[in-house]
């Protein structure tokens, strides 16, 4: 070899505790999916309505926006493999004695709804552990590498979620509720396995002393609303996004291609098909410029997004046929979701990075709290207005609320340069 030239040097992301952490998490996520598809699929067949699950789903996000600070606290107390690895074992052990009872007594919907609440609440703790874990691994090597690590987190839970949607359907008709069951129970015992292997020390408080729960939640507020304000108008903005996105997305897009194109459900399929492969392909994309993107970026992918609903607006207004109609929603939806995927790698990593090691579970527990907030409340004015104004109107209206956004994005930009 030649004594000037230097081996490529190796990426902190090939490392074993992160390939653990990232395929504990992505068969964990699908197991949890694969058992909400089959679940949502047994109660249709044995009530004959879809809204009993929905119904259970929806409240189930109460108790978790309501516990995921708490998630956020224990994260910052005790070591975050620990908490991975009995989380993902508790889940498992409950989905294994749920398949017992129902193996025993048969379709039982309270029993259901109790699974389905203690998976949230379960999930309330895990999901601000694992945003922890990955700045304790890589904030030694700076914003680039954390946003590729972020990257390549984003692209494992699209494929995770995904695929239950192809597989589910095919395995559920061959083979029934039990199946599915094992599957989910066998997904989460191998991902607490995974975990057990992940090098992760406890947190880093110094040499402070650990306070009580609930002093250390307020000093998480204190933190967000008084020491970093910038970080909690950026996790606002990002709240505001997933409000638009949900609304948008989870509630007009479904309503516009059914309700007022007049398409049936095969269309809508795979229209929804495509826009689902368009988020895979937006979290690969974006991992390709992780190591360039800065805060400075965020106003450009916010105004992108803005841009792409403004060819959908348009197109409800001209004379044109209803495929045509269908062709533009459907075209610039995939595009608003792969402007989406530019935001939120910009956006967590961001707030990572400027929270101190003992703070991020809390911090980022009270980002998720936000962003979950605005879910259903996206999805109950979108269907107002979607009942009362023609698919034009909210779309624009979507477009210069986004505008808005984008403007207002730009100081808090400007104000993290600093940490860039």
């Amino acid at each position: 070899m030649n004594p000037n030239t230097h081996p490529h040097p190796r990426s902190p992301l090939i490392s074993r505790d992160f390939i653990l952490l990232v395929a504990g998490q992505g068969i964990s996520l699908f197991g949890n999916l694969m058992l909400r598809f089959a679940m949502s699929m047994w109660v249709l067949d044995e009530t004959g309505s879809a809204t009993v699950f929905a119904s259970i789903l929806a409240v189930s996000i109460v108790p978790t926006i309501l516990l995921s600070p708490f998630g956020g606290v224990l994260a910052d107390r005790m070591n975050r493999r620990t908490i991975m690895v009995a989380l993902d074992a508790l889940s498992g052990a409950l989905v294994l004695a749920c398949a017992l009872l129902f193996a025993a007594i048969g379709f039982n919907m309270i029993a259901i709804a109790a699974m389905q609440v203690t998976l949230a609440v379960l999930g309330a703790f895990e999901t601000p552990t694992v945003q922890a874990a990955l700045p304790q691994m890589y904030r030694r090597y700076g914003s680039g590498v954390m946003r590729q690590a972020m990257a390549v987190v984003n692209q494992t839970q699209q494929l995770g979620s995904l695929l239950p949607s192809f597989l589910g359907g095919v395995l559920y008709a061959m083979f029934g509720i039990h199946l599915m069951m094992a599957i989910t129970v066998v997904c989460f015992a191998t991902a607490a396995l995974l975990e057990c292997f992940i090098r992760l020390g406890a947190p880093d408080r110094g040499d402070e002393e650990l306070p009580t729960p609930l002093e250390d939640l307020k000093a998480g507020i204190r933190f967000l609303t008084h020491d970093r304000p910038n970080v909690f108008r950026l996790a606002l903005f990002a709240a505001g996004l997933n409000f638009v996105v949900i609304g948008y997305s989870a509630v007009g897009f479904p309503y516009t291609i059914r309700t007022v194109l007049g398409f049936d459900a095969t269309v809508y399929g795979v229209a929804d098909g495509l826009v689902g492969v368009a988020g895979v392909a937006g979290t690969f994309i974006v991992g390709l410029f992780a190591t360039k993107l800065t805060m400075r970026h965020m106003p450009m992918a916010l105004a992108v997004f803005v841009l792409l609903l403004a060819p959908q607006g348009l197109a409800f207004l001209l004379p044109v046929a209803p495929w045509v109609k269908l062709v533009v929603l459907v075209t610039f939806t995939c595009g608003t979701m792969v402007a989406s995927c530019f935001a939120n790698l910009i956006t967590i990593p961001t707030i990572q990075l400027s929270t101190p090691e003992a703070m991020t579970g809390k911090v980022m527990s009270m980002f998720s709290a936000l962003c979950m907030c605005a879910q259903p409340l996206g999805q109950m004015v979108y269907g107002w207005a979607y009942d009362r104004f023609p698919v034009a109107v909210v779309l624009f209206a979507s477009a210069a609320a986004m505008a808005a956004l984008t403007v207002a994005t730009v100081p808090v930009a400007r104000g993290f340069a600093s940490h860039d």
